[in-house]
């Protein structure tokens, strides 16, 4: 792959840390619970000094993350009503 389809590539399937948040609707304490849970994971990691990593992440991985994350609390939403018709 040359240089410039590489660019290409990139700029249309990885995303930031900042971007992907902004995808999942999550704040940063969310965002970093899931990586720390395995529930997404970067598809590439630079340590840039012994504090600061850089992480970025697959738009696909993001995008089906947040779905499954709607599909969960689309669920979680219809237990608490059916409790509620419950009682």
């Amino acid at each position: 792959m040359d240089k410039e389809a590489f660019i290409k590539f990139a700029n249309e399937n990885l995303l930031t840390t900042t971007a992907a948040r902004k995808i999942t609707d999550q704040s940063t304490r969310a965002f970093q619970q899931s990586l720390r849970n395995g529930l997404i994971a970067p598809a590439l990691e630079f340590r840039d000094s012994e504090k600061h990593v850089v992480r970025l992440y697959f738009r696909d991985d993001v995008e089906a993350y947040k779905a499954q994350m709607s599909d969960s609390q689309a669920a979680q939403k219809n237990r608490k009503a059916s409790a509620n018709d419950q009682q």
